[in-house]
């Protein structure tokens, strides 16, 4: 009986003192909720999250965004103005650490591929891309995201997941934008 307690009593000592450490780690906040809201905005060129302005040339202004993710280093809204479009976008992390860089990077993939977006007509549709796998030798990877749509106001649409190396330090960008086709903007001559 006595090892019964004994046990019981150490059990009981370590359980007291892990609690602290277990509550310093703190949770993975998850981006699809502000990727959701932005979308939403998307038909109305994100007339309804677009604040103050920020800087202004003469080919672009840019905007603060109201909504942006918790964890967010600098989140910003560009209107272009040749060609007429609209681009909002996160700084999620910045380190020279390029493998804590990739696996935010990684992160912020697996939680926005298969993610579903609701736009203004309530239509909802499947954000869907191939994973641009880092490459230490690249001073970037790119994943693309898009709809799983045949609107053709929606074809354009794109969620980009840029990580790039900028010395000294690798930075991790959330990115949403329309994109024509790289086939429409430079035609291959056959």
């Amino acid at each position: 009986m006595k090892p019964f307690f004994t046990f019981l009593f150490i059990f009981s000592a370590l359980t007291i003192c892990a609690q602290p450490r277990l509550s310093l780690h703190k949770p993975v906040s998850s981006i699809k909720p502000v990727i959701e809201k932005v979308a939403s905005d998307y038909y109305q060129n994100f007339n309804n999250i677009k604040g103050d302005t920020i800087a202004q040339t003469t080919n672009s202004i840019e905007f603060k965004s109201r909504i942006a993710p918790a964890d967010a280093l600098a989140t910003s809204i560009t209107k272009y103005i040749d060609p007429y479009s609209y681009t909002w976008q996160t700084t999620m992390f910045e380190s020279e650490d390029y493998e804590a860089a990739v696996a935010k990077y990684k992160e912020y993939y697996h939680q926005l591929n298969g993610c579903t977006l609701t736009f203004y007509d309530r239509s909802s549709y499947q954000l869907f891309g191939n994973y641009d796998t880092p490459d230490e030798n690249r001073t970037f990877a790119s994943t693309i995201l898009q709809l799983n749509n045949d609107k053709p106001d929606l074809e354009l649409f794109k969620v980009e997941i840029a990580l790039n190396y900028s010395l000294p330090q690798w930075t991790v960008k959330i990115m949403m934008y329309e994109k024509e086709a790289d086939n429409k903007i430079r035609p291959t001559i056959n």
